[in-house]
C-alpha cells in the first residue's frame, strides 16, 4: 500500500506537470491568450522543417563521427506529430544498419531523450524520436463543433524557441494502441527497417503494442529496450494482480473511481490547475522528485518542455490528462507476453531499471514480472535481460546517464548487432 501510495503521489504531481498527458494543451485557433501566458502567434505549416544543423563527434572507441539533427512536424491524419531525427553521414563511415525509435513516458516529450539521442548518434546509429498526439509539441486535439475550421497554423511560444502542433478540431481516444499505431504509420511512411524501439513507463507499453500489434512493424522490429517499464495507460491496471482477493479489487476499484469522478474527470478543476496552479517551479520540484541522482538535470530546458505545451494547450491539454487517467488501461505487459509469446519469446528484450523508482517500482508487478522472466528464464530462449542502475529513479537514462547508457549500448552490442 505505501508503494501504491507514492505512486500515486508522484503521477498527481505529474499531472500538474503534464504537458501532455503530461504534456500539455490549447485552443487550436489562429491568436489565444491563456491566463498568465503571453499571446500566441502563428507560423505557416509551409515550414514543415523547423531546424537541421550538423554537428562532429568521437565515438566510445575514438572514431570520429558527424551527424545531423532535424527537427519537423510530421502530418499524421491530419495533426502535426513533432519528431527529432539524428542520423549519422555517409562521410562519418561509422553508421551500423539500426534505426532506434525513441518513445517518451506520461508527461514527457522528446527532451528529455537528449543525452540518449546523443550518445546513440556518437555510435552511428539513426535515431528518430517522436512526441506522441496530444503529447509535447504536438497536437492535442478537441473537438470544438462543426463550425469550426482548423487553421495551418503551428504556434509560437514567446520566449521560448518553442513551436508547438495547432489543436485538431477531431475527436481522439487515447489509447496505447492509438500511439503504436502512430509509430507504425511513421516507420511505413520513412521506410524504416532493422528497427529498435526504445521506450520509458508508458512508452514501454506502446513499445510492446507497436510490435505485437501494429501492421508495418511485424518483424521489423530487432530488439526493445524498456527504461522502467509501466503497467498500462493509466494506474488502473495494478487491480489485475493476481494477488489482490475480490474484496482488495472492489476497493481498488472505488477508490479509482472516486479519483477519477473527484479529479480526473472533472474538466473545470483540470483547467483551474493548469492555469492556476502549474508554475515552472511547481513543474521543477515534481520533476526533482523523480531525479534521485542528479537533481541538477531539472534544468530551464527540462521544465520548459513540461511548462510550455502545458500552457498553451487549452482545451486540448484538459481532454488529453482526462481521457489518459480515465480511460481503458490496455494490456499490461504480463498480458502482452502472454497473448504474443510467440513473437515476444523471440525477441530480444532488455529492461534497464531505476532502483530508486517511486513512480514504476521494480518491487511493484511489472519489475517482479521481469525479474522473475530474466532469473527462471520463462521464455526458454534467454532473450530478455535486465540490468539495474543503481542511484537513479524513473529515467534512468537522464537521471544517471552514464551507467543507463552503458548497459543499453552493451545489449545493442552483444544482443543486436553481433547477434
Amino acid at each position: 500500500m505505501a508503494l501504491i501510495s507514492s505512486a500515486w503521489l508522484a503521477l498527481l504531481s505529474l499531472l500538474l506537470l503534464q504537458p501532455l498527458l503530461s504534456h500539455g494543451f490549447s485552443s487550436p485557433y489562429a491568436v489565444v491568450k491563456s491566463p498568465g501566458t503571453s499571446t500566441k502567434t502563428c507560423r505557416s505549416l509551409s515550414a514543415l522543417e523547423l531546424t537541421s544543423s550538423s554537428v562532429s563527434t568521437v565515438t566510445s572507441s575514438g572514431t570520429q563521427t558527424q551527424t545531423t539533427r532535424t527537427t519537423s512536424f510530421w502530418k499524421w491524419n491530419g495533426h502535426d506529430i513533432f519528431t527529432e531525427v539524428r542520423r549519422a553521414t555517409a562521410v562519418s563511415n561509422n553508421s551500423v544498419p539500426i534505426t532506434v525509435i525513441l518513445l517518451h513516458g506520461f508527461g514527457a516529450s522528446t527532451t528529455y531523450w537528449r543525452e540518449t539521442m546523443s550518445v546513440l548518434a556518437q555510435e552511428g546509429y539513426d535515431i528518430h524520436a517522436l512526441d506522441f498526439l496530444g503529447q509535447g509539441r504536438s497536437s492535442k486535439p478537441v473537438y470544438s463543433g462543426d463550425n469550426l475550421v482548423p487553421t495551418n497554423d503551428l504556434i509560437d511560444v514567446p520566449s521560448s524557441s518553442m513551436i508547438i502542433g495547432k489543436n485538431t478540431n477531431t475527436n481522439v481516444h487515447y489509447s496505447i494502441h492509438l500511439w503504436s499505431q502512430l509509430v507504425d504509420d511513421y516507420a511505413r511512411e520513412k521506410g524504416l527497417t532493422d528497427i529498435v524501439l526504445m521506450g520509458n513507463s508508458l512508452g514501454s507499453l506502446v513499445a510492446l503494442s507497436a510490435t505485437t500489434e501494429s501492421n508495418y512493424l511485424i518483424g521489423k522490429v530487432k530488439g526493445l529496450c524498456l527504461f522502467n517499464c509501466g503497467v498500462g495507460l493509466n494506474s488502473r491496471n495494478i487491480v489485475k494482480n493476481p494477488m489482490l482477493n475480490p474484496l482488495q479489487r472492489i476497493m481498488f476499484n472505488v477508490l479509482f473511481d472516486m479519483l477519477n469522478f473527484l479529479i480526473f474527470n472533472n474538466k473545470i478543476l483540470l483547467q483551474y490547475a493548469l492555469d492556476n496552479i502549474v508554475t515552472k517551479e511547481l513543474l521543477g520540484d515534481a520533476l526533482k522528485g523523480l531525479y534521485m541522482h542528479s537533481k541538477d538535470r531539472v534544468d530551464d530546458e527540462l521544465v520548459n518542455s513540461f511548462y510550455y505545451p502545458a500552457k498553451m494547450g487549452g482545451d486540448g491539454a484538459v481532454e488529453a490528462i482526462r481521457q489518459i487517467y480515465t480511460n481503458d488501461a490496455g494490456l499490461t505487459p504480463m498480458e502482452y507476453h502472454t497473448k504474443y509469446s510467440a513473437i515476444l519469446d523471440n525477441l530480444p528484450i532488455h529492461l534497464i531499471w531505476g532502483l530508486d523508482d517511486v513512480v514504476t517500482p521494480i518491487s511493484g508487478d511489472v519489475g517482479v514480472f521481469y525479474c522473475d522472466r530474466v532469473a527462471n528464464n520463462r521464455s526458454g530462449n534467454g532473450k530478455t535481460t535486465l540490468d539495474v542502475i543503481q542511484k537513479s529513479g524513473h529515467i534512468p537514462f537522464d537521471d544517471n546517464p552514464v551507467e543507463a547508457h552503458k548497459s543499453m549500448l552493451r545489449w545493442l552490442e552483444k544482443k543486436i548487432l553481433l547477434a
